[in-house]
């Protein structure tokens, strides 16, 4: 399993390749020569558990945005794979139709306390287990509202990001031979209501990588629920 994850100057390089999508994409959310420089200084002596993020955006208060994170890299996992995403993984959805039924508007947020994420590149380690098995094996027996628990570090638009980065994980998650894991520092209420009960999952569905939701109170194995070391 470890074999196939990039070491911190693969994934530096492949930040770069991943900015010349962002180019043409989001050119407005194009990461800079300076933050580059600043994510070189980072990766000094990081091993492969270690991943380099990046926090795109401003929550008003100094933080990266996690939905214009999530939003972009939903962009680019759906483009690149086939994929069966569900209704409820859209961070902007377009606003409610006065002439329609609109009792599936999405809504996500991220969930009661959840660290913000820094602007810029930052490194998070991946916890032993899930970095030997696939991501969500050290909890595979808990649910993501009781791992929620464990830190205030969960995978939130890192699993995105993650995806991005790893395409070999890609594949060992089509095929089944990773757990499908969930993102549970986001909090979806996929109904529209005030009940933010769900969370987001990443897997595979009849071949295709599957952005869904699961509820975060829900004990589901192969719905394997982590957090950073």
């Amino acid at each position: 399993m470890r074999e196939s994850y990039l070491n911190p100057k693969q994934q530096y390089e492949k930040w770069k390749a991943l900015n010349e999508w962002i180019k043409k994409d989001f050119p407005k959310e194009v990461i800079s020569d300076e933050a580059f420089s600043k994510g070189a200084s980072l990766i000094d002596g990081l091993t492969s558990r270690d991943r380099l993020f990046y926090g795109f955006g401003d929550d008003g208060q100094g933080n990266a945005d996690p939905f214009l994170t999530g939003h972009l890299f939903v962009n680019y996992l759906t483009k690149k794979y086939p994929n069966e995403k569900w209704r409820f993984v859209d961070f902007y959805p377009p606003p409610p139709n006065p002439m329609a039924f609109d009792f599936y508007r999405p809504k996500i947020q991220l969930r009661d306390k959840a660290a913000a994420r820094p602007k810029g590149f930052y490194v998070k380690t991946i916890l032993e287990k899930d970095y030997e098995e696939g991501i969500g094996a050290q909890h595979k027996a808990l649910s993501p509202a009781d791992v929620r628990k464990l830190s205030p570090w969960g995978w939130g638009p890192e699993g995105f990001e993650f995806l991005a980065l790893e395409e070999a994980y890609v594949q060992l998650l089509l095929t089944s031979k990773v757990p499908q894991f969930v993102l549970g520092d986001y909090a979806v209420s996929p109904y529209g209501t005030t009940d933010f009960s769900s969370t987001i999952l990443l897997g595979a569905c009849r071949g295709n990588l599957e952005l869904g939701v699961t509820n975060a109170r829900d004990n589901i194995p192969k719905f394997a629920p982590s957090h950073f070391a």
